[in-house]
């Protein structure tokens, strides 16, 4: 208490008693709002339970791993869906594909003379004469016929790269296939370049070819969806990583306390205790600090992003009777230092002990 000359003065004869100073400290859940009561150590003064602290929901500020999260998702959602855009885009692509089958003709014995008198097998007809297959069907003379035959066919040079060729060793089958905008159109390409084949008579005299299907089958080559799908899967996860380390920059960490004890230390306010937002006695153990340094207590953010935190402290701590009453004698407060667990940086706690005056002392940190 204060006289009217404004010096300070105890009342010497109730020193503060054990039992005031352990229920002052918060063992039995409470924190007396009446600071003269418990510097007096009166036992038989009734006391007024605290109000319900206030704004602890808005203690603990926003994290960023929700922020992130949402961020890294929309990311690759987005990338996902410009992947499979641009595949919707891609103008669709058939193919038709007629088999051919080489055949002996039923005037070919087992051997036959070529020209100059040498016996050759059917088989050694047969595996010299397929392979040329490959060199027939993009020879100009085939190509301007099919070209000319089937309407809205490609020009000559340009059907020559859709035209492919597949021979499947030691069975006398190759397979002829075409490519086209549309499945009608790639389907008649490729009876017309296989009419065409059988009509070069390649294996004469010794066999023929002979188509294996009436009509051609067509599929469609592009886009593969299945392709899209997974390429699509892939970039949003590479989008979404990419988005959570570009907001979140992976860097070796101490642990919260550690770095903001440093800081601390650093600009000479050392020692100071450290607490958990979470602690359910934060306020008792704040409280017994107050009255042990008896002096006001400032609050005071070290850094962005606790503006809340700050306010939330504020508020509970007024509850309790731990700031300081109008009237008093004006004295340096202690300082409350409040940091984000999350983003603590030493240059920001640094920063706020730099611009405190050196009579205010610091009490605690308080990480949030």
């Amino acid at each position: 208490m204060t006289n009217s000359n404004g010096t300070r003065k105890r009342n010497a004869t109730a020193p503060p008693t054990p039992r005031d100073d352990a229920s002052a400290a918060g063992q039995d859940g409470r924190v007396s709002t009446d600071r003269d009561a418990a510097r007096t150590g009166s036992a038989d003064r009734p006391r007024t339970p605290p109000a319900a602290p206030v704004g602890t929901d808005r203690r603990r500020p926003r994290r960023r791993w929700p922020r992130i999260t949402a961020v890294a998702v929309v990311a690759g959602i987005v990338v996902a869906a410009l992947v499979l855009g641009v595949t919707a885009l891609l103008t669709p692509s058939y193919s038709g594909r007629v088999g051919l089958l080489a055949l002996p003709t039923e005037s070919s014995g087992s051997a036959l003379l070529n020209q100059s008198g040498v016996s050759t097998s059917y088989g050694e007809v047969v595996n010299l004469a397929m392979p040329s297959i490959s060199d027939l069907v993009t020879s100009p003379s085939l190509l301007e016929a099919v070209s000319s035959q089937v309407p809205g066919a490609p020009s000559a040079d340009d059907l020559g790269s859709r035209i492919g060729v597949e021979l499947l060793a030691g069975s006398g089958v190759a397979r002829v296939s075409v490519t086209a905008e549309n499945p009608e159109l790639a389907g008649r390409l490729a009876e017309v370049v296989a009419a065409q084949v059988i009509r070069a008579d390649l294996l004469a005299p010794a066999g023929t070819l002979r188509t294996l299907d009436a009509q051609a089958a067509v599929t469609q080559v592009s886009p593969d969806w299945s392709l899209a799908t997974g390429l699509a899967l892939i970039a949003g996860l590479v989008a979404a990583l990419a988005a959570a380390l570009a907001m979140r920059p992976f860097r070796a960490r101490v642990p919260a306390g550690r770095a903001a004890l440093e800081a601390v230390t650093a600009a000479g306010r050392a020692p100071v205790s450290v607490f958990d937002v979470d602690d359910p006695a934060l306020l008792d153990r704040v409280g017994v600090l107050v009255r042990a340094a008896d002096r006001p207590l400032r609050v005071l953010a070290a850094g962005p992003g606790v503006d809340d935190a700050v306010r939330g402290l504020r508020s509970d701590l007024a509850a309790t009777g731990s700031v300081p009453r109008t009237g008093e004698k004006a004295v340096a407060p202690s300082v409350l230092i409040v940091v984000d667990r999350d983003a603590v940086r030493g240059d920001d706690v640094r920063g706020a002990l730099t611009a405190l005056p050196s009579a205010e002392p610091v009490l605690a940190v308080v990480l949030v």
